[in-house]
């Protein structure tokens, strides 16, 4: 065979053996140029947990202190830091989330902001949850901490101080940085301490679907709908780390939450979620109470189970669903009894709960997207990978408080504390004699007592009795405000009511508030 060069002249003869030869060469050579380009990653090793929400204890449990990637499960701690600004009333559901051009040029999954656009953060939350957005997380960061990267470093310091030992976050949506790490047991921790500390926040995970600019946008996690008692939490994708999901379920009194880090597939990971929860329903405990295992003593205290059902979310999850109650800001109060001693009680607020540990930071490289669009692909079986359930320490479910006796204080209309013995007067504080503090207590000053939930901090209580107030006045009108604290084993919870109902004005005013989507439960003198 003839070949010509470059020039157009014979050059030489070859058979049919070596033009084969030639063409494999030039093969070889662009495929390995093709791979050499082409990012490396390991194979995604799996890690597997499930836990009994109600008790703490560890049900079954692979590989989880095992480092990983956490992927969009990342966001998981974007929307917690953003719920504890919330709960603080520095910013509403209304408030504006400014999407800046860095944050539109991130990988997808997007939302589609144009750059200095401006959604509210009830969008950016529904966009994080159902489409883990990265624009829109990425915006989150930089609103609320100024950089992404000051934001990542709080989110590091939030996940030590709430027992996340071994996480750290370098972004805010997941997306690939090889120093971004977790472990399925600090993902656990982290879908209880969401569910615990912020009942009113949490029914967003449960949204499938929600409308943006009159496009309905679907979600990933196709547990939801699909798996008996499924509400919520989060999915996650990046090729480091594999299929990754996070799940909570309640069955009657049951509650387990389960999490899969290192699937193959997308619905690889699904049915492995459903068959290692089925596993263990039958071992699992009954109870209203959201388990205190969860990391560290620091922070808010364990949640009765009312208050996520009494959230309700509409079954599609779109724009019209009913949304948690948001914190109204913090009223300026101009009462005479702001006296000396509760300015000192005012001015012992609870610190914020971070811990002083820095968290490295990087600049984040530009690789895949952190999402699951077309990623369910036949399913490849994951029972091989399951291990022995692993022997846990046993949490000791919390009990009953006695009856206490209480200390009113006035804020911001009034503020009583429950605790196991009488609290001694401070200096300078008047003095209560103890049928008032059992007056108060019991909510008897004026028969029955409205309750509207327990809150992680006396700032959510406040919050939401300012909001109710203002949602329905008429009801509450000449009504008393309290927050009352609870101290159990040493943990603390604030309680929100109004007193001064007889029996038919406190089911009216229940009627009316719950009309507003705010629980609300009517209760007799003691």
């Amino acid at each position: 065979m003839r070949f010509l060069d470059l020039r157009g002249r014979m050059v030489t003869r070859l058979g049919t053996a070596g033009l084969l030869r030639i063409w494999a060469f030039v093969w070889v050579a662009l495929l390995a140029s093709s791979l050499a380009a082409a990012p490396v990653y390991a194979a995604p090793q799996f890690a597997a947990l499930t836990v009994d929400a109600r008790n703490g204890k560890i049900l079954f449990a692979q590989d989880i202190d095992g480092i990983r990637h956490p992927a969009s499960l990342t966001k998981m701690m974007t929307l917690y830091l953003l719920f504890q600004d919330l709960s603080a009333g520095k910013l509403t559901l209304n408030s504006p989330i400014t999407v800046s051009l860095r944050a539109t040029n991130v990988a997808p999954s997007k939302l589609g902001v144009k750059p200095g656009q401006s959604i509210t953060a009830e969008t950016a939350i529904r966009a994080i949850v159902v489409k883990s957005a990265n624009d829109v997380a990425t915006a989150v960061a930089e609103n609320l901490g100024g950089t992404e990267s000051a934001f990542a470093q709080r989110m590091t310091r939030t996940a030590r101080s709430i027992g996340m030992t071994n996480t750290t976050f370098l972004n805010a949506s997941g997306l690939p940085n090889p120093g971004q790490v977790t472990t399925a047991r600090d993902m656990a921790t982290l879908g209880l301490r969401l569910m615990r500390d912020f009942p009113q926040y949490y029914p967003y995970f449960r949204i499938q679907s929600f409308v943006y600019n009159g496009q309905t946008v679907k979600g990933h996690n196709r547990l939801l709908g699909s798996y008996e008692g499924t509400d919520g939490i989060k999915t996650g994708y990046i090729a480091a780390s594999g299929f990754n999901l996070v799940t909570s379920v309640r069955r009657g009194d049951k509650r387990l939450v389960g999490v899969v880090i290192g699937g193959r597939t997308g619905a690889a990971r699904d049915t492995y979620m459903k068959q290692m929860l089925s596993r263990y329903f039958d071992t699992a405990t009954n109870g209203k109470t959201i388990a205190a295992y969860a990391g560290s003593s620091k922070g808010a205290q364990p949640t009765d189970e009312q208050q996520i059902a009494s959230a309700e979310v509409s079954d599609t999850g779109t724009a019209t669903a009913a949304a948690p109650v948001a914190p109204a800001a913090p009223v300026a109060t101009t009462s005479p009894r702001k006296d000396a001693a509760s300015k000192r009680l005012a001015a012992r607020k609870s610190k914020a709960q971070e811990s002083q540990v820095a968290a490295a930071t990087a600049t984040e490289p530009a690789e895949q997207g952190d999402t699951e669009d077309g990623a369910d692909t036949s399913m490849a079986s994951l029972a091989a990978q399951a291990a022995t359930p692993a022997a846990a320490a046993t949490v000791t479910p919390e009990t009953p408080a006695p009856q206490v006796e209480t200390v009113p204080q006035p804020m911001p209309d009034q503020t009583v504390a429950e605790s196991p013995s009488a609290a001694p007067a401070q200096q300078g504080q008047p003095a209560v004699d103890q049928a008032q503090m059992a007056s108060i207590a019991a909510g008897t000053e004026g028969g029955w007592i409205i309750s509207l939930g327990e809150y992680a901090t006396k700032t959510d209580a406040q919050a939401v009795l300012q909001l109710t107030r203002k949602r329905t006045p008429d009801v509450l009108q000449g009504r008393t405000a309290q927050t009352v604290m609870v101290e159990k084993q040493g943990k603390v919870t604030y309680r929100a009511r109004f007193t001064g109902f007889d029996q038919s004005a406190a089911a009216m005013a229940c009627k009316a508030i719950k009309k507003q989507k705010t629980p609300c439960q009517p209760q007799a003198p003691s």
